[in-house]
């Protein structure tokens, strides 16, 4: 008798057990969100970022074109790449004062993994002599980076990069380097957040560069206007 029961028990038990793990599944399954789901979040990010003032302070900022390759490495992101001039006096009177900004935002975080300075600038000539862990602090707004420094000679000349980069890992933070965004690309629901990355470059010819100090404050005064932007991307809610 007891033989009987526990074979109709387990008659019983598998359909139930297997309806129960159907029913598991199909909800894991609901709470999963398609790429459409973030784009109210992409529009977002896109205004904040496109708002990015023109004027700031004593600069002023020119459009700066970007490589097409680059462009579609990065499957056509929110991009904003402006070159800077310093037209105050003191700048005038002394020597011309640039400086490059470069923001850009993917909608797949692994669409950001190939555009990383020890990529894209030595793949078209330069070579980096020099990678600096740095901390910045905007009116306390921490930022950690990377400091590159590329090198190319062209005609007997010696161009000079130096390339101040984060990269922004929307809701979990500002890192220095591609690992943060390549983890973020493997976990299913946060790579649709996508990643944003900034730059600020400065170059120069020869013996003539600025200082580690001025470059410095320049970044500052830049970041001081592109914060709100960043602060956009990191916020997911």
């Amino acid at each position: 008798m007891s033989v009987g029961i526990r074979k109709i028990s387990f008659i019983v038990a598998s359909p139930l057990l297997s309806a129960v793990l159907l029913a598991g599944i199909v909800a894991e399954k609901r709470t999963y969100r398609e790429p459409e789901d973030f784009e109210p979040y992409h529009a977002r990010v896109k205004e904040v970022i496109e708002a990015i003032p023109w004027s700031i302070d004593s600069w002023t900022g020119q459009e700066e074109r970007q490589p097409e390759a680059a462009q579609k490495l990065l499957k056509q992101p929110v991009l904003i790449s402006r070159r800077y001039i310093d037209t105050s006096a003191e700048s005038i009177s002394r020597s011309e004062r640039t400086a490059s900004l470069l923001f850009v935002q993917t909608k797949r975080s692994n669409d950001m993994v190939g555009h990383y300075p020890p990529n894209c600038y030595r793949a078209l000539g330069n070579t980096m002599k020099q990678r600096i862990p740095r901390e910045w602090n905007i009116d306390g707004f921490a930022i950690p980076g990377m400091e590159y420094h590329f090198e190319r000679r062209i005609d007997g000349y010696v161009l000079r990069k130096t390339v101040y980069n984060f990269l922004v890992v929307p809701g979990q933070g500002i890192v220095r380097d591609m690992d943060g965004v390549k983890a973020a690309a493997e976990d299913y629901q946060q790579r649709y957040y996508g990643a944003a990355q900034v730059q600020v470059v400065f170059d120069s010819i020869g013996s003539e560069r600025l200082s580690q100090q001025e470059r410095d404050d320049i970044f500052a005064t830049l970041m001081r206007a592109t914060v709100p932007a960043i602060k956009a991307v990191l916020e997911t809610n």
